[in-house]
């Protein structure tokens, strides 16, 4: 057997080999990503757009941010299937933007690719909170007369609600909605306006008003349910249905919304109580009158029922929206396009459980509550959550 003797000199360069770092195994490569915004952003607004490439084979993340020319490199990646993803957002004449994109990017070589983007906007008014689900009377029997939607002014400036829609999309969601051929519009079963000349029903920074079935203190009225979650007798507005039969009671405080389409066969607005209600805010443009011909004009029936009408609303003119659905297994009956709300959501304890939505705060700013406002019910909302009108939380 040999035996090798290693001088001072071979030593010396073992450990210099030893120590050099390793290079990889593979070839990098550079991508040039293109955001393609589109006309409502504008130009001082495309740069510093923030943009991540996401490896998601090792799940790893890159962040860049777009220069003046909306590109942005990514340079040293190993090949590989990424994710490209855009979330962007900018305030303009006291509206905030919202853009988003992905783009799914195969990197095998240098190469440049294009992300388009979707762009949506956040108005001062949003919904803050969802009251559907109803409730449970003693005699364990459903009650729904205390739902309500809460509507908050999420600006720094006065807003005025008068003129402004509430709007209840046609389709509950238990299957595609059968209006889904229609683009850039939502079609209502009703469509309900708040009354005013445009300065009667001011809300200051923070402030909210409450919409209510009924206007009354559920809880202790001899109309009500000692079980029910929420006083409404201090609501601001309600859908109030006037009927020869009597049916919906007229509350004493709360002002009458004015009906513009109504194609519920009862005689009082009912929101589906397992949640398949989606509902939007909107301002139709032009005096009531206006607001009437054009709901007038726009009408469409389904070949099944052609004496029930429902109502066309241009996608352009809606404040907010909240795409309330059944459950998750519903959730693939989408009725709101993506611009309105990206996602979706629902109380998941169900019909009868008393509970809501409520939208999640973003900050606080002097005692101003600012509500986050994505676009995306998914992300925005609180789920099963006690009602509670008015309260701040």
């Amino acid at each position: 057997m040999k035996f090798f003797k290693i001088t001072p000199i071979v030593a010396i360069l073992f450990v210099l080999v030893s120590c050099e770092p390793q290079v990889p195994d593979f070839h990098t490569f550079t991508v040039s990503l293109f955001v393609a915004f589109d006309e409502e952003v504008p130009a001082i607004y495309r740069a510093g757009a923030e943009v991540e490439l996401t490896n998601l084979t090792k799940n790893y993340t890159f962040i860049a941010e777009t220069d003046d020319s909306s590109y942005v490199t990514f340079e040293g990646l190993e090949p590989g299937f990424y994710r490209s993803r855009v979330i962007h957002s900018f305030s303009e004449n006291g509206i905030a933007f919202h853009v988003n994109g992905f783009q799914f990017v195969d990197v095998f070589s240098d190469m440049e690719d294009t992300i388009e983007m979707v762009t949506s906007k956040t108005n001062a008014f949003v919904i803050k909170q969802y009251y559907y689900s109803a409730c449970l009377t003693p005699a364990g029997n459903q009650y729904s007369a205390d739902q309500f939607i809460e509507i908050h002014n999420n600006s720094d400036l006065i807003q005025y609600a008068d003129g402004m829609s509430i709007l209840e999309h046609e389709s509950y969601a238990i299957e595609e909605s059968y209006f889904s051929y229609i683009d850039d519009t939502i079609v209502c079963r009703m469509i309900w306006t708040i009354p005013g000349d445009g300065n009667d029903y001011p809300l200051n920074p923070g402030e909210s008003i409450v919409i209510a079935r009924d206007g009354i203190n559920h809880q202790d009225d001899s109309l009500g349910n000692p079980l029910c979650p929420v006083d409404l007798s201090m609501a601001d507005f309600e859908f109030w249905v006037e009927s020869v039969t009597g049916d919906d009671m007229d509350a004493p405080y709360a002002v009458n919304l004015i009906e513009n389409l109504f194609t519920y066969r009862g005689s009082d607005v009912v929101f589906h109580t397992r949640g398949g209600s989606a509902i939007a805010i909107a301002l139709i443009p032009g005096t009531y009158e206006e607001k009437q011909a054009f709901i007038n004009s726009h009408l469409i029936a389904k070949a099944d029922v052609p004496s029930r009408f429902y109502g066309k609303i241009p996608v352009e003119w809606v404040l907010d929206a909240v795409e309330a659905t059944w459950d998750e297994e519903h959730a693939i009956y989408k009725r709101l396009p993506l611009e309105l709300d990206a996602g979706y959501t629902y109380v998941a304890a169900g019909s009868r459980s008393g509970l809501c939505l409520r939208r999640k705060v973003q900050e606080v700013i002097d005692g101003r509550y600012i509500y986050t406002d994505t676009n995306n019910s998914t992300e925005d909302f609180l789920t099963d959550v006690v009602p509670t009108p008015w309260v701040n939380e």
